[in-house]
């Protein structure tokens, strides 16, 4: 129901969002929306397929140092040269700038006769010229020149764009229907260059007069780059000559880049669409699938954008929609943040509330979570405390919320008969064995499964009363089962968590959550060892872990590499056999020998003395050690050399034999392993902060 409604709240929130921003997208902001779709249409401009003007030329004066009249008779010389080569047509996209008596000689003569010619029409020369159009070179507020309009209306009648007019004029020039509307603009990508020529090369007779025959050719006094009138989206900075150029181009050979009115109204639709789609599939995510989902979004729409432009030569303004999914989806992911951090907020004061006993409020608190395995073990762990309480309702109520949210997993094959060499019968308990997983120093450790839920749960097995006397065993057995409620208190996500104890066919067992992986073990070997970080990140989660036993008054006293489990496909890390280690702390066998694993362990330990938390930090510093360089510190042929080592020997250093690992480290284990605790880390949140500082300079 916590879900449900935080679901329906983060999807008020976010249509509240895309409302406003599909208010501003047509309103205040508008230019705004605008701006980044120009930035987008930019990068792909540059890119769009662009053929030169067919058999076209520019011959362009040079106007430093001479006068008005001079760059008039010029003009009007290039003209007559041309005339008298039988050009296809002359085009002046910038005629000289003279008033009604200088200028070229003859002009109206000269313009009337030979091949025709082009000029704007707001020039002098408009009325004497072949024909004329309009050139209205308006750049976006951004100085980049992106569109030009097909047709204007000038004094009252629709006149034709300078490119437009002389492709009109072409008797054989075929019009694209899509151009056809007065209000289609054609949209400026980039400019594919035409050869230019001085006017010196060309009346001076470098240019053979039959490559200039039936050309298109423009004049100018507009030299490349200097000269330049706009830049295009490309960042090519152009001439009017070569605008004009370009746009002819486009025209002529019925490639130019439009957007008609379904694409307008398209424009339109996208945003709304969004916004609906967001509204509906955004909410409710976790982050990572909100940032995926975002990402795969704004990726697919500016494919579509590019595609459209490169291929169908059509400009779909994207920039909007845009907008809106990145606003939304970083609300999205800022809000799924807020329920993350509730849920784990909730999950605390639950775990709190089951370890006070407080049962109702720990479920109410439960229920707010997000479903996870560690919820699972949680709430698996509340319905056995509601049977121990004698309500069995409650703990019903429990197992069906974890079949609603956690869904069955699935059976597996069961042992038929008993266990090949340990004789473990096929049930302990209500707990169906599997199969052996594992071996311990005092038992075995079996998958087994809990056919009330259908849940697997690993079962620490240990035949309790073969390894006591009889006046021994009535104490093991107590502080057994008080280890194992004190380890059953413990909620945290990096403990293996402990459902149940028992005792069934004169064995003890401990039901614990089973977590697919590996002890650390398997990273000791000197040719499978961790990267530097990796193991001291998971000795930083193992040393947070403890910091959190240690406050609830339970101490390990058997860290070490193998009651380390590690899941690499999910990079989780869980400490195993809390509860088990006391069984064994200062108990010796029939035959006299110590149990446990006096390598990892602390001096104080070895010496029977009382223990604190900072005995763990000692054996998690051994631990390190061994998964940094493949071998323990204190090494030994007998048990005696062992201990003695272990209680006055420092650890050797570590950054001189693994490349990657910083001279930090040493210290940290020095610190970590000193002989007496006092001299050790504070506690575990301490080392843990110690050993995160020393992975940012270790490699990975």
């Amino acid at each position: 129901m916590e879900k449900s409604k935080k679901e329906h709240r983060d999807r008020l929130v976010t249509l509240s969002l895309v409302s406003i921003l599909l208010i501003l997208l047509y309103g205040p902001a508008a230019e705004w929306f605008v701006a980044v779709d120009r930035i987008l249409y930019d990068q792909v401009a540059a890119h769009v397929r662009n053929e030169p003007l067919a058999d076209a030329m520019i011959i362009s004066i040079n106007p430093s140092k001479r006068s008005a009249s001079e760059i008039s008779d010029t003009y009007g010389q290039i003209i007559q040269r041309l005339n008298s080569l039988d050009v296809r047509r002359i085009i002046l996209a910038e005629p000289p700038d003279s008033d009604t008596t200088a200028g070229l000689p003859g002009r109206a003569a000269t313009l009337a006769s030979g091949a025709p010619v082009f000029v704007p029409a707001d020039s002098l020369y408009a009325d004497v010229a072949t024909r004329s159009g309009l050139l209205n070179l308006n750049p976006d507020r951004d100085g980049i020149l992106r569109g030009s309009t097909m047709w204007n209306l000038r004094a009252g009648i629709m006149t034709p764009s300078l490119p437009l007019a002389i492709a009109l004029h072409d008797p054989d020039f075929a019009a694209d229907p899509r151009i056809s509307s007065s209000d289609v603009s054609i949209f400026l990508t980039n400019y594919a260059p035409l050869p230019r020529f001085t006017a010196l090369q060309f009346l001076g007779g470098e240019l053979d007069p039959v490559t200039i025959q039936g050309r298109t050719v423009f004049v100018d006094a507009s030299p490349a780059l200097v000269g330049s009138a706009a830049t295009l989206p490309s960042g090519q900075f152009v001439t009017r000559s070569e605008i004009v150029a370009a746009l002819l181009a486009n025209i002529e050979q019925h490639d130019v880049v439009i957007a008609p009115a379904w694409i307008k109204a398209l424009e339109l639709l996208i945003p709304a669409l969004v916004c609906i789609l967001i509204v509906l599939f955004l909410p409710g995510r976790n982050r990572r699938e909100i940032v995926l989902v975002t990402v795969v979004a704004i990726v697919s729409l500016i494919l579509v954008g590019a595609l459209m432009l490169l291929v169908g030569r059509l400009r779909l303004d994207i920039g909007r929609a845009l907008v809106i999914i990145a606003g939304a989806g970083a609300l999205c992911w800022w809000l799924a943040g807020t329920g993350k951090k509730a849920a784990i907020n909730a999950f605390k004061r639950g775990s709190d509330f089951l370890a006070a006993g407080r049962l109702e409020p720990a479920f109410a608190e439960f229920r707010r979570c997000a479903p996870s395995e560690a919820v699972a073990s949680a709430m698996y762990k509340l319905s056995l405390a509601f049977e121990g309480q004698a309500k069995p309702e409650r703990a019903e109520a429990v197992l069906e919320w974890m079949k609603r949210t956690q869904g069955e997993s699935p059976p597996t094959n069961r042992l038929s008969t008993r266990d090949s060499d340990g004789g473990i019968p096929q049930r302990l308990g209500r707990y169906v064995i599997e199969r052996k997983i594992g071996r311990g120093a005092m038992g075995a450790v079996y998958l087994a499964r809990d056919p009330r839920i259908n849940r697997a749960v690993a079962l620490k097995v240990i035949p309790i009363e073969k390894e006591f006397e009889d006046e021994e065993l009535a104490e093991a057995r107590l502080r057994f089962f008080r280890e194992a409620e004190s380890a059953g208190r413990l909620t945290h996500p990096n403990i293996i968590t402990v459902f149940d104890a028992g005792e069934d066919k004169h064995l003890a067992y401990i039901a614990m959550e089973y977590l697919p992986g590996v002890p650390l073990t398997a990273f000791t070997d000197p040719k499978k060892l961790l990267a530097p970080r990796k193991a001291l990140e998971l000795c930083a989660r193992t040393a947070e872990a403890l910091d959190y036993a240690h406050k609830q008054g339970v101490i390990h006293r058997d860290i070490k590499p193998a009651n380390l489990l590690y899941n690499r496909k999910d990079d989780a890390l869980k400490i195993s056999d809390f509860g088990v280690a006391r069984l064994t702390d200062n108990n010796r066998t029939k035959t006299g020998i110590v149990l446990g694993t006096p390598m990892y362990m602390s001096p104080e330990q070895l010496n029977a003395e009382p223990l604190t938390g900072l005995s763990d930090l000692f054996s998690l510093g051994v631990t390190l050690y061994e998964l940094i360089t493949g071998e323990v510190p204190f090494k030994a042929t007998n048990i005696a050399v062992l201990m003695t080592k272990i209680t006055t020997e420092n650890p050797a250093p570590v950054s001189n034999r693994r490349p990657g690992v910083p001279p930090s480290v040493d210290a940290l284990l020095f610190k970590a392993m000193a002989k007496r605790p006092e001299n050790r880390f504070v506690n575990g949140g301490e080392m843990a902060a110690a050993l995160r500082s020393c992975a940012k300079y270790a490699s990975t």
